[in-house]
């Protein structure tokens, strides 16, 4: 889709596309229950993008500034809930808490996880700030590439430690993380404490929290199809990724 605007028509032909390869969408080829992935309970986003009458084009760079918009609010609110301290920062054991959220691990796993953080940082603990959890987010944006990264050191039989991820953050992600807040990262997934991160299950758990447990096809079709159409307005205009 080389293309440097899109029209609300180009749009829903693509989301009718994407709708049907879900379970849900696929059930209704009449759409009469699922509704047009564009109108209806989506006609705020649609006045948005392509203005009251839908005769304006959404362009590229319109469509990842409201991406990352979204985002970073709904980052904020995440980052809120857990109700900063005074100093504007959550604890060690919220950020965990926060990371976790959708790894599926058995409820004694992640208990026994979340008990190692707190009895590292129990005597000094700095907290996250909101500036790391959303440097840390924009990290894992890149999450595939820092997979093949850490894969590629792991072939080599480099060791996964702090600094090499801190490494790999900047260079693939071009994000500098806190060495804090690797300190934490480390201390959730280096389970027998030897200073390597286990980096399959880092990947693995941090793929999860992105998509917030919807890596099933649970909805009609409206996450892929965003999904999709944020994939090809960073293919075509790579030069806007350093949001």
């Amino acid at each position: 889709m080389e293309m440097e605007m899109w029209t609300v028509k180009n749009l829903e032909k693509v989301a009718t596309l994407i709708r049907q390869q879900t379970s849900i969408g696929s059930r209704h080829r009449d759409h009469a229950n699922t509704g047009n992935t564009f109108k209806g309970v989506n006609s705020a986003l649609t006045t948005y993008f392509f203005g009251p009458s839908l005769k304006q084009k959404l362009t590229i760079e319109k469509f990842l500034d409201f991406q990352e918009k979204l985002q970073k609010e709904i980052l904020s609110l995440e980052f809120q809930r857990k109700s900063p301290g005074e100093n504007g920062n959550i604890t060690e054991a919220d950020f965990t808490e926060l990371l976790l959220a959708y790894a599926g691990y058995p409820q004694k796993k992640k208990a026994r996880m979340l008990k190692r953080v707190k009895k590292t940082f129990r005597d000094h603990g700095q907290g996250i700030s909101k500036q790391d959890y959303l440097n840390f987010f924009h990290f894992l944006n890149n999450i595939n590439d820092v997979d093949t990264a850490l894969t590629f050191y792991h072939i080599a039989g480099a060791s996964i430690d702090q600094q090499t991820l801190k490494h790999v953050a900047k260079t693939v992600a071009h994000v500098d993380l806190s060495d804090h807040v690797i300190h934490v990262v480390f201390t959730i997934f280096d389970e027998n404490q030897d200073g390597q991160l286990s980096n399959k299950e880092f990947i693995a758990v941090m793929k999860n929290r992105l998509l917030r447990g919807l890596e099933k096809p649970k909805d009609t079709g409206f996450v892929k199809f965003m999904q999709s159409i944020l994939k090809c307005a960073k293919e075509t205009k790579p030069a806007l990724l350093d949001i």
